[in-house]
């Protein structure tokens, strides 16, 4: 494989990771752009991942599930 193709692959994979990172952490309330950052890192990406995949969503109160009465079921 070319240098060029394996670098552009690459980089293409970093901005979509980057991407991601800037959609969960907008998702769960936490700073979007640092995680956006620091997913353009090649080795901090998968660890500032996983550490949005562990962290609390700051709001967990407004999204609160809402079971209809219907799907309770009675057994």
């Amino acid at each position: 494989m070319e240098l060029w193709f394996a670098v552009g692959i690459f980089t293409v994979s970093l901005m979509i990771l980057s991407w991601y990172c800037y959609q969960l952490a907008q998702e769960k309330g936490y700073q979007p752009w640092l995680f956006a950052l620091l997913g353009l890192l090649p080795v901090i990406n998968f660890f500032s991942v996983l550490l949005l995949y562990l962290l609390p969503d700051k709001f967990a109160a407004e999204h609160q599930l809402y079971f209809s009465k219907y799907r309770q079921g009675r057994w």
